[in-house]
């Protein structure tokens, strides 16, 4: 079958479904985009904040000093996902305030790395209470705050808008469920869509109700649509927008076969 389209069985709804809950109507319909959005959106901001902590520090108690740059390096590898990463190290020696000798391999960007010689000097900034913590470029600490302050503010509305977006369709369909006229819709079509999950495919099922309105289905799996065909008929709830497929959202007490 691979391609598009699948028909077999035949199926019977005569059967009333039990309800289905809220929490669970909240997953099919694109919850996990919601909880995806909100991991992102909390790591983000925990991030910025140590961005901006670090930038705080930096501003009361940073000190310039001179240091030396001893050497380039550029390290490669693989992250979990098999992509290629790539980090940009100097080493530096400088002598603090307090006449601390320190000498040690810091992290830089791009930029930083390719603006320093091997040999020259290089004007850095050390925390006076942890002087092995330094910033290459005065401020950085402040300006990445920045950056996942605004990464955390757009995640935040895109966090925002779906929950509302998501929310409303399981208010939409349980008002169906509950209030909407239960009427049978005859099946147009069964057919594979281009989402998968886990690497199985998903289906949705198409209708035409008694007025001739269209619908269709949640995203089902093979199992959920195998015993569906054209010509079958099958129980909707009509929505204030649109109709809910029986089997998606459950039935009501006083559903009838």
């Amino acid at each position: 079958m691979g391609a598009d389209r699948l028909w077999i069985g035949v199926m019977s709804e005569d059967a009333p479904l039990p309800p289905v809950s809220m929490l669970r109507l909240f997953f099919r319909m694109g919850g996990w985009f919601v909880v995806g959005v909100t991991v992102a959106f909390l790591g983000v901001t925990a991030v910025a904040q140590l961005f901006f902590g670090a930038a705080q520090r930096f501003e009361a108690e940073g000190r310039p000093v001179v240091a030396l740059v001893t050497e380039k390096r550029v390290a490669e590898g693989r992250d979990s996902d098999g992509d290629r990463t790539v980090t940009y190290w100097l080493t530096l020696e400088y002598v603090t305030g307090a006449g601390e000798e320190i000498r040690q391999a810091t992290t830089v960007n791009v930029g930083e790395y390719r603006a320093a010689e091997e040999g020259e000097a290089l004007e850095i900034w050390y925390l006076e209470s942890e002087p092995t913590r330094v910033e290459v470029t005065k401020g950085e600490n402040a300006g990445s705050a920045r950056v996942f302050r605004v990464m955390s503010l757009v995640l935040g509305v895109i966090w925002l808008g779906l929950f509302w977006l998501v929310g409303r369709w399981v208010v939409e369909a349980v008002r169906a469920r509950r209030y909407g006229a239960c009427e049978r819709a005859e099946v147009t079509e069964v057919y594979r869509t281009a989402i998968s999950v886990n690497n199985r495919p998903r289906y949705r099922v198409k209708w035409r109700d008694g007025q001739g309105r269209p619908g269709q289905s949640l995203l089902e799996t093979r199992r959920d649509v195998e015993e569906v065909r054209p010509g079958d008929r099958v129980r909707v709830y009509q929505g204030l927008k649109r109709a809910w497929w029986a089997k998606d959202i459950g039935d009501r007490d006083d559903t009838a076969g």
